[in-house]
């Protein structure tokens, strides 16, 4: 992983698959030229470098043709998709705490973004914004994680009530933006923001016990990496067999999978693929037992997986990692 100073936490991506899926487009397709795998998508560390999420939206808009797919699709996602950053906000009393546990958990979302909540004599002010440059165009992630907060200042039922701010000129997006923020937006306005009027703050949120209590969609594959890695050498990995272990049936655990855009099947074999890179970088294990260890018969059908992945033997790959790592530069992957 890079600097995490400057990443996403893989759930973010979540509604940008369902949204890729419900109109038959592979996202599997559309993540695999952002550069991102399944194995990302699973990352211990829970975190993805930015530039690879903000690549994500410059495809998001090269597919789809307009301007704000993005916002699109953060107004259709689910508060439950974020875990406990939607939880907790869905938990809280009055729409002020909402708001204000949003802002204050985003760190659980993203870092390197900068959002704020601020008090004006009529109004409450959620700003939001990246830190830092980027090579790639922020515009749809952040059109996004303003469609989420303004869900989040929707949780008190009073649509009319909140509006939105853009740093941007109209004439990028026309009246489009109306269509998910509603009729009072401002465009040229100094930020990117939600707007919500003082006099519902105070507002009490209703079926907060409800809300809160809303399943972690991502629970069980969040742990899938670890127990599909720890089966490989002694057990045949099939949906099936790995379900159980999570205390899900394979067709729910297929159902979260998709989730992501990814099967169980390229899950395993992307998982095979890091694991396997791993191994030959830094371990001295002979061929056999890196082939058993991934769950491989034989040390030919590891190869051949290798020269699948990587376009090279375990052998050439080692030697170009240790070269790669004697240059200082990055061990291709």
């Amino acid at each position: 992983m890079r600097d995490v100073g400057f990443a996403h936490n893989p759930r973010t991506l979540l509604p940008i698959a369902r949204y890729l899926r419900e109109r038959s487009i592979s996202p599997r397709e559309v993540f695999k030229r952002a550069e991102i795998s399944p194995s990302d998508m699973l990352h211990e560390s829970g975190w993805l470098p930015r530039e690879l999420c903000f690549k994500l939206g410059v495809e998001l808009e090269a597919i789809f043709g307009d301007c704000f797919p993005g916002a699109e699709i953060g107004n259709q996602a689910r508060l439950a998709d974020f875990g406990l950053w939607g939880q907790a906000a869905m938990g809280a009393s009055t729409l002020e705490e909402a708001c204000r546990t949003a802002v204050s958990g985003v760190g659980l979302l993203l870092q390197g973004a900068e959002v704020r909540f601020r008090l004006t004599e009529r109004h409450a002010l959620v700003s939001f914004a990246y830190a830092g440059r980027s090579n790639y165009d922020p515009l749809q992630h952040v059109l996004g994680s303003l469609a989420v907060l303004r869900n989040v200042a929707l949780l008190a039922d009073v649509p009319e009530a909140v509006g939105a701010r853009f740093a941007f000129p109209s004439a990028r997006y026309g009246d489009g933006l109306e269509k998910i923020f509603g009729s009072s937006i401002e465009f040229d306005s100094g930020f990117n923001g939600i707007v919500i009027d003082r006099d519902i703050l105070n507002f009490k949120l209703r079926a907060k016990a409800a809300r809160a209590e809303q399943t972690d969609p991502l629970k069980a594959p969040a742990v899938l990496a670890g127990i599909v890695k720890a089966a490989l050498p002694y057990d045949s990995v099939t949906l099936d067999r790995i379900a159980p272990r999570l205390g899900l049936s394979s067709r729910t655990l297929q159902r979260r999978l998709h989730d992501w855009g990814f099967s169980f099947e390229e899950m395993v074999d992307d998982i095979r693929r890091t694991t396997a890179l791993h191994l030959v970088r830094s371990e001295t294990l002979s061929g056999m037992e890196m082939a058993f260890s991934l769950g491989y018969s034989d040390p030919a059908h590891f190869v051949r997986a290798f020269r699948r992945w990587t376009n090279m033997t375990p052998g050439d790959y080692r030697q170009r990692a240790l070269q790669t790592s004697a240059d200082g530069t990055e061990t291709p992957s």
